[in-house]
């Protein structure tokens, strides 16, 4: 075999190597894609459900899901200028419900992302973090599994509390802080807080009742 003749065979054998696990490559991508977008769905549909008021809670995710709809000037809750950004309606008989994903760009370790849910009372049904990067053991304690902080904010409305009581006792308001973790528990009420007053400036809860059957 000449020298030529073994580069030749040298690089078809390596063609085909490349082909086939190029191929295996795609193949297992195509075979896992759908079932990583059920998953996906299915873990989004968990976080919604966990908002919403008792008796919507059991809703189907496709029927949350498809509740979806284009928030106007997202940016006053958090979200970057010019980013499309969904929340959600939902409603089954005489029950509604609307959910928003807040951000609160104020907290120690960096943006805190909320989801927060709202009866057709405009009373809030859940609250729950869904990313952070705050200190463990101090800022984490706003996650639901680690402590039930963030269940101080089911059943008020905006008019539960002055404007001054959207705080934190250290800063005169009624929402308990963290010992050694102030600015957590600050960021997410006023996002709360912020989410509230979205709502009202945008009547979203007026757009639910009127879409409603």
């Amino acid at each position: 075999m000449t020298i030529a003749q073994a580069m030749l065979r040298g690089a078809l054998a390596l063609g085909c190597f490349a082909l086939i696990t190029a191929g295996s490559v795609g193949l297992t991508r195509a075979l896992t894609a759908e079932r990583i977008e059920a998953n996906q769905l299915a873990f989004q549909h968990r976080q919604l459900r966990e908002v919403l008021p008792e008796p919507l809670a059991q809703l189907e995710g496709h029927t949350l899901l498809d509740g979806a709809f284009r928030l106007p000037e997202a940016s006053s809750l958090g979200h970057k200028e010019a980013e499309t950004v969904e929340g959600w309606r939902a409603h089954q008989g005489n029950h509604q419900a609307l959910i928003l994903p807040a951000v609160s760009r104020q907290g120690y370790s960096g943006a805190i992302h909320l989801l927060v849910g709202l009866d057709q009372n405009a009373r809030i049904s859940g609250v729950r973090v869904t990313y952070h990067k705050e200190t463990p053991g101090l800022g984490d304690k706003i996650e639901r599994r680690k402590s039930d902080w963030i269940t101080r904010f089911d059943g008020l409305s905006l008019e539960s509390l002055a404007p001054s009581g959207w705080a934190v006792d250290k800063d005169g308001g009624a929402f308990d802080s963290f010992s050694g973790a102030t600015i957590t528990p600050r960021a997410v009420v006023s996002a709360v807080h912020q989410a509230l007053l979205y709502v009202e400036e945008h009547q979203l809860l007026d757009t639910v009742e009127e879409s409603s059957p």
